[in-house]
């Protein structure tokens, strides 16, 4: 047991005081929030730019309400240009919005039809895709609500009528829990729950990843020789996944603890605050056993397979293929949070590989029943036992190996062995 803590001992020394885990804890986390706020601060940039939509209306009615519409709407950056003049044909106006849009004169243009109150049809004119978000997000809006109004004066509807025809219902969410009931802030538990899947999906390949470069490396100096001639194999193992697994949580309660101390003080990013009303006991207890047990199960198999490695190129296949047992939930993250309850997320978030990242999906998002997280640490922990003894069998074969690189066939006919 000494021998063990002698190398667990090493293992988080070694790490805790490097530059580059420093580094890590103090930019990981900006890093990381980045996943979430660069997109609401791009977004929020880009509804700055101003964007010129040249507009042809043969019947001279729709312009002057669609002016309108856009800045009670507070669409500033879209500004209308109408083309041509009422004496000149709707064929030689669009042609020359047309050559305005090729000439990068004009962002886009539509052609309102002579008869839109009946036919409703308008075309739009842009140069590429990217046009479309201003014609689904503020164009056709527009354009929808002019032609219900224009439809209800036809109508002689008053206007008190069609303001109470038109209304929209106002929603809040009040989150049910055992202690009581509280307001829910849809984008911060939502956002709060990405954050901490990236968390999980960054440390536990990056801290898998130790665990293989540190094997390749002690075996390539020969260090390893000298420490097999006072412990085993296994035990030798098993202090290094378990020295690199405390170095991740020491960086993880750091992070926690400054999370703590910034959510006290209210801080807010682009629209986006730190709540630390998210971590409850249940979603606090999930994060950290999935991240504890998602370590441990890739950890085991990185190291085997850094045992049967010489190089770090040699090792790419394996650990390019292991990897997309996170890379893949990470992909079905969306369906989760659409449907986290479904035949297939439970399935998929049963699987043991998967679980890390899906289950705790939906333990965010969700209330899944508690014997299914059960059952998925359960098989977590039994694919940590099986991936531990085929580990184990490979580090003990391997370690001492020297020659030509691995293959998947030789690391298979390795374990049957």
């Amino acid at each position: 047991m000494n021998k063990i803590y002698t190398v667990i001992r090493k293992e988080y020394l070694e790490r805790v005081r490097s530059k580059s885990f420093v580094i890590a804890t103090l930019l990981g986390p900006a890093i990381m929030s980045l996943f979430i706020l660069m997109p609401m601060l791009l977004s929020d940039t880009g509804k700055d730019e101003e964007r010129i939509v040249g507009v042809v209306d043969p019947s001279g009615v729709w312009l002057k309400p669609l002016r309108e519409m856009l800045d009670h709407q507070q669409r500033g950056n879209v500004k209308l240009q109408s083309i041509g003049s009422a004496t000149d044909s709707a064929e030689n106006r669009v042609g020359r919005m047309k050559k305005m849009i090729l000439d990068d004169e004009l962002h886009s243009g539509i052609l309102i039809s002579l008869d839109f109150a009946d036919s409703r049809a308008v075309t739009f004119y842009n140069q590429s895709v990217s046009s479309l978000v201003v014609r689904d997000e503020v164009l056709r809006p527009a354009m929808n609500q002019i032609l219900r109004e224009a439809r209800f004066r036809a109508a002689d509807v008053p206007d008190t009528l069609f303001s109470y025809l038109v209304a929209s219902s106002s929603w809040s969410s009040i989150v049910l829990t055992d202690d009581g009931e509280q307001v829910q802030d849809d984008s911060v538990s939502i956002g709060m729950a990405f954050v901490l899947i990236m968390i999980i999906y960054i440390m536990v390949i990056m801290y898998g990843n130790h665990t293989l470069t540190a094997v390749i490396e002690e075996k390539s100096t020969r260090m390893v020789e000298v420490l097999l001639a006072s412990i085993s194999p296994e035990d030798l193992m098993l202090g290094k996944i378990l020295g690199i697994g405390l170095a991740g949580l020491t960086q993880f309660g750091i992070w926690t603890g400054a999370f703590y101390v910034l959510s006290q003080r209210g801080i807010e990013v682009g629209g986006f605050s730190l709540d630390i009303s998210f971590l409850t006991p249940v979603v606090l207890i999930s994060f950290i056993g999935f991240f504890v047990l998602g370590f441990f199960l890739y950890a085991t198999m990185y190291a085997g397979i850094g045992a049967m490695c010489n190089t770090v190129q040699d090792s790419q296949q394996f650990h390019t293929t292991l990897a997309m047992g996170l890379v893949i939930p990470m992909m079905l993250l969306t369906m989760i949070l659409r449907a986290p309850d479904s035949t297939l997320s439970v399935i998929l978030s049963l699987v043991p590989l998967f679980s890390p990242i899906l289950m705790f999906m939906r333990v965010s998002v969700s209330n899944p029943p508690l014997w299914q997280v059960g059952l998925s640490w359960i098989l977590m922990i039994v694919s940590i036992w099986f991936s531990a003894r085929a580990a184990g069998k490979l580090f003990r074969m391997g370690i001492l190996m020297h020659g030509s690189s691995p293959t998947w066939a030789s690391l298979i006919k390795a374990i049957k062995a």
